[in-house]
């Protein structure tokens, strides 16, 4: 699955504004890994160990592509 960033939120752990996620919802999950899940309607960025047991996680991060910025 394929996801574009729309925020600046996650600028702290490399992840910017324009970027693309590549997301493999088959890939084994670890307390590190960084994933998808959904809260209150939205798509979510978080590690597994940051968020609650409840929660239904769509997949785990494998890439991050950069966008160019033109100047």
């Amino acid at each position: 699955v394929f996801m574009k960033i729309e925020t600046s939120r996650y600028s702290n752990i490399g992840i910017y504004n324009g970027d693309l996620l590549i997301v493999d919802r088959a890939k084994k999950i670890s307390q590190n890994s960084l994933v998808i899940y959904e809260s209150e309607g939205h798509f979510v960025l978080g590690k597994v160990c940051n968020i609650k047991r409840e929660t239904i996680i769509t997949g785990s991060i494998i890439h991050v592509i950069h966008t160019v910025k033109e100047t």
